[in-house]
């Protein structure tokens, strides 16, 4: 018999077409090097177009073969053939034209020549790519995993961990486990035995095991691992075992908490005294607990068996109907909870009310509800609760809405749907914030406090509604309890539009602040400061409630004339807390309430508002804060009630007409105010119509707005009119109406409020036509004024010539002295009547024919004009006023006033000290004021001060002194829409404030 490989041999030495054959199937490359030459080899196109090259492709030169070994295989790889004797079996890995790696399995057989030197090497490559990247995926997906393999040969007693295996265990990765070593790293007690006691059963029975075991790593952290074994035998002999090692200590912890959550939320569940069930939706399987069953009077025992169906029969049909809408907006994922208030039918015969919950905590594959689970709590004493409530807030003829825990309306009052615009809509079990989505998170934040336990109220506050409208509210919230009064079932509310109110406020408070200007006579306490906090402003109201001096005071004077407490009436305001220095340091501020309390007059409870003064570049240069007297409508407030005897109290009482209307326009209710304003009784009103008593050129448009409100075009108007008096005259109103509808939406009657504004009308006529006289008695006055300077002009200018020519043919009498005295009186008259002239013309037209000067450079002209002066005198001046700044004015006035002013100071300048001029400026609202500030000699205002700018005035014996001067600046001044000011002490110096408009505004 021969031998195959022999013959193999022979058939491969007879025919190379066999060893081709071989070296192309059985392997994916073949090689034969020179080891002296290695121009001298030879790669087979097998190995080439395993890496990616085509047949036309392979390069010339095989040994270029040796540039695609990676860089870190090479070197080894060239080392071992020419060195060792031992066989070569190693993976290296090449480049493959497309950039990849490839791995090759290489093995080597050297051939020596007779002394033993290597001289050739046959070479074999065999891709190994893909089976190492199905190992390094499997090995990836277990590391992340946290999945390990580990191995014990019996026979040999090796044992071998994966790289994941150690890293469980937090060893090094070149650390050789023996079989001692892995059990030592279990636990001391449970776990170590255990393992100790399943690695023999599965040594010597075969028997495997998958347990959760804890370890000790080597760094000494306590962790969980599965421990899975399996074992292997031959002949009835085991052989090995294996088996894989997983990291589930995450798990294992989570599960730890589950169960503590899961023991709490039983604990929970026991606690609120709740029913729970779960169903499985597919099936129909349904459990409850014993709870469930008590809460309708039954046990488990007695409802089995138990499904769905059980649920079904005890559950009220109409009800039934609303859960089921319910539960298919669950299962069509519109909504994640499920909640329904229901009623069940008790063992005993009646209704039970329940709150039911749920949520679909599971999805079969194609998305239809699995598994539910929910709870069951009665509430049947909390619906008798609200139910009486409901009753007592439908029929309340206040605005008042009941709410649960969840904000979810529970009872509203026909107030609140007719307030709100809601009639029509079904808000029972709405959100009231998908009503009135406008609504902030200030307001939630109330009803979270208010939920909490804390009332909360206000007596005025605005809305702005969706539709951008606003709206006025005096409003209260407060919760409201169970029976037993220690649980917060929801909250109340109760709201009072005052939107007409404030309208009638704003444009009373409009009229009024008109009529009191004009009169110099406004309610409203105005205080301003500039920026150092001195007064600079204050009106009558101010003074009256203050008991202030009429000179400027610092804040630290403040004290001295009245006091400012917080509202406890007792705690007094720092200098930082006072109103207007708060708003002058920190900024704008509304509706500060405090206590005025003046050394010498009654108290005032006053809610202030305030702003800084900044000029056009944002410079600060005061503040201003505004008063408005609340004391009585404190005390009202204080004494309103929410009640139908506080509103008769109120309609009879209101110091404004109030009445309702039937839709034909009769009196349904009056009250004595506007019987007072209109002068019938009230027998005598309810036998007329308001139109009977309406002026007739005001009728079409009162109609016109009445029928608006029934038509459902308006919800209130508001109008002036007339009504004719019982006595004939006409009484001027504002009137205010609204309407009030029914369940149906069915106008049932008016609601009107109606106020006197006659004394306003009349007020505004009388100074009407007081302005008409005073405008043509100030026309006669010029006129008068400009014949007499014209006619004196004239006679004096007579006399001064008859002088001249009498003393011209008799120059003897020259030495006369009553002659000398005549000519003197005519020359004084000469230029009386000069300066009356220019009173009288500087008067006239001005006002339109100013333009922009420039205030520095005027100023500037008229320090030159008077430098040779200033330097006799000694008077330094200084000029620091802005180059940019410039006023309205007539320039030749400007350089009038310029040239009085600075001569005045230098001329009474004090020879005592070294004396200066300051100018300087600040801005005011529309004007530009000029400060001229001198240290001379002073004057007098005590004495003086109301004759200052009297024509002829003179207060220093000075030889130049004409009382001239500072009359005609003054008239410039005001000629052109300004007005000075002075302050002064006597031997201290003065300082003038000349007003002049501000071109910029």
């Amino acid at each position: 018999m021969s031998n195959p490989k022999q013959e193999l041999y022979s058939l491969i030495k007879s025919d190379f077409s066999i060893f081709d054959f071989i070296q192309e199937s059985a392997l994916d490359g073949f090689g034969y090097l020179d080891i002296e030459d290695p121009s001298n080899e030879w790669i087979n196109p097998k190995f080439w177009t395993t890496l990616g090259f085509s047949h036309s492709e392979i390069p010339e030169n095989h040994y270029v073969w040796r540039t695609l070994i990676h860089l870190d295989d090479a070197k080894k790889f060239f080392e071992h053939y020419k060195s060792s004797n031992k066989p070569y079996d190693e993976t290296l890995r090449f480049k493959h034209k497309n950039g990849s790696t490839i791995w090759f399995r290489c093995r080597a057989m050297v051939i020596r020549n007779s002394e033993g030197e290597a001289i050739n090497v046959i070479l074999s490559f065999t891709d190994i790519t893909e089976l190492l990247r199905k190992d390094d995926f499997l090995e990836r997906c277990n590391a992340a995993a946290m999945v390990g393999y580990w191995e014990l040969e019996i026979e040999s007693q090796k044992l071998q961990w994966s790289n994941t295996t150690k890293k469980i265990h937090e060893v090094d990765e070149d650390f050789e486990p023996n079989i001692n070593t892995a059990i030592n790293f279990y636990e001391e007690g449970e776990s170590k035995a255990k393992i100790t006691e399943l690695v023999n059963l599965a040594i010597t029975k075969g028997q495997g095991y998958d347990l959760d075991f804890k370890i000790i790593t080597a760094k000494g952290n306590i962790k969980w691992v599965r421990v899975i074994c399996q074992s292997e035998f031959y002949e009835g002999t085991c052989i090995r075992i294996y088996g894989t090692f997983q990291d589930i200590h995450a798990q294992k912890l989570a599960q730890e908490e589950l169960i503590k959550e899961k023991q709490k939320l039983q604990s929970v569940i026991k606690g609120t005294n709740a029913g729970t069930w779960e169903w499985n939706v597919q099936t129909g399987e349904t459990f409850f607990n014993e709870r469930w069953a008590e809460i309708v009077g039954y046990t488990l025992d007695e409802l089995a068996p138990i499904s769905i169906d059980t649920w079904l029969k005890l559950v009220h049909p109409d009800d039934l109907k609303i859960s089921n809408q319910r539960i298919q907006a669950c299962f069509e994922k519109k909504t994640e909870y499920y909640q329904c208030e229901c009623r069940m039918k008790h063992k005993a015969g009646h209704w039970v009310w329940v709150i039911d919950r749920g949520k679909v905590v599971s999805w079969t594959n194609e998305g239809k509800p699995l598994m539910m689970y929910g709870t069951h709590s009665d509430i049947s004493e909390q619906k008798k609760k609200i139910e009486r409530n409901t009753v007592f807030i439908e029929h309340t003829p206040t605005a008042i809405a009941m709410f649960d825990t969840d904000v979810k309306y529970l009872a509203i009052s026909e107030k609140w749907r007719t307030d709100y615009h809601l009639e029509g809509i079904d808000l029972i079990g709405k959100s009231h914030y998908e009503i009135f989505p406008e609504i902030g998170d200030e307001w939630k934040k109330i009803h979270q406090e208010c939920l909490q336990g804390k009332s909360i109220k206000r007596d005025e506050d605005k809305f702005v509604r969706k539709d951008g409208s606003v709206q006025w509210l005096k409003w209260e919230v407060k919760p409201w309890y169970s029976e037993d009064n220690d649980k917060i079932g929801g909250i109340i509310m109760y709201t009072d539009d005052i939107t007409e109110r404030k309208k009638i406020e704003q444009s009373l408070l409009e009229n009024h602040t008109l009529l009191e200007t004009i009169l110099e006579s406004i309610d409203i306490g105005i205080v301003a400061c500039d920026q150092h906090g001195n007064l600079t402003l204050f009106n009558n109201t101010t003074k009256q409630w203050h008991g202030l001096p009429i000179a400027n005071i610092t804040p630290e004077e403040f004290p001295n004339y009245y006091g400012l407490y917080r509202l406890d009436g007792t705690t007094k305001l720092s200098t930082e807390e006072i109103p207007l220095i708060r708003t002058l340091q920190a900024g704008n501020i509304h509706n500060v309430e405090i206590i005025i309390a003046p050394n010498d007059g009654p108290s005032h409870i006053v809610s202030i508002s305030g702003a800084q003064l900044k000029g056009p570049n944002g410079e600060l240069f005061g503040a201003v804060v505004a008063m408005h007297d609340i004391t009585e409508r404190k005390k009202a407030l204080e004494k309103l009630q929410i009640s139908e005897e506080a509103f008769r109290g109120n309609f009879e009482n209101a110091a404004i007409g109030m009445a309702l209307l039937d839709i034909d326009g009769k009196w349904l209710k009056i009250n004595q105010t506007l019987c007072q304003i209109i002068g019938y009784s009230e027998e005598e009103l309810y036998q007329l119509t308001f139109q009977e008593i309406t002026h007739p050129d005001d009728l079409k448009a009162d109609l016109d707005l009445v029928q608006e409100l029934i038509d459902g075009k308006r919800s209130h108007y508001q109008m002036e009119k007339r009504y004719i008096h019982k006595k004939g005259h006409i009484v001027h109103i504002i009137l205010a109406a609204s309407l009030v509808r029914n369940q149906s939406n069915q106008p049932l009657y008016f609601i009107s409020q109606i106020i006197d504004i006659t004394q306003q009308k009349n007020a505004e006529q009388e100074i009407k036509a007081l302005l008409d006289v005073t405008k043509d008695q100030n026309e006669r006055l010029k006129n008068f004024a400009h014949i007499v300077s014209h006619n004196l002009r004239s006679h004096s200018g007579n006399i001064s010539m008859m002088m001249d020519i009498l003393l011209e043919e008799n120059p003897e009498l020259s030495e006369n002295e009553y002659l000398n005295l005549l000519k003197s009186a005519s020359k004084n008259l000469g230029e009386t009547i000069a300066h009356l002239n220019e009173v009288v013309l500087m008067n006239t037209a001005v006002i339109d024919n100013l333009k922009g000067v420039s205030l520095y450079n005027a100023i500037q002209n008229a320090i030159q004009n008077v430098s040779a002066l200033a330097r006799e005198s000694k008077v330094a001046i200084e000029n620091n006023i802005n180059t940019d700044e410039k006023v309205l004015a007539i320039p030749a006035y400007l350089d009038s006033i310029m040239l009085n002013f600075l001569t005045n100071a230098i001329k009474y300048s004090s020879d005592e000290r070294d004396s200066y001029i300051k100018l300087s400026t600040v801005i005011e609202k529309d004007y530009l004021i000029l400060k001229i500030e001198d240290n001379g000699l002073g004057i007098d205002l005590k004495r003086h001060g109301t004759k200052l700018f009297g024509l002829y005035k003179t207060f220093h014996y000075h030889k130049d002194a004409r009382g001239v001067g500072l009359f005609i600046t003054k008239n410039q001044i005001e000629a052109m829409g300004g007005k000075v000011e002075v302050s002064s002490e006597v031997d201290k110096g003065t300082t003038f404030s000349i007003y002049l408009k501000y071109e910029k505004n």
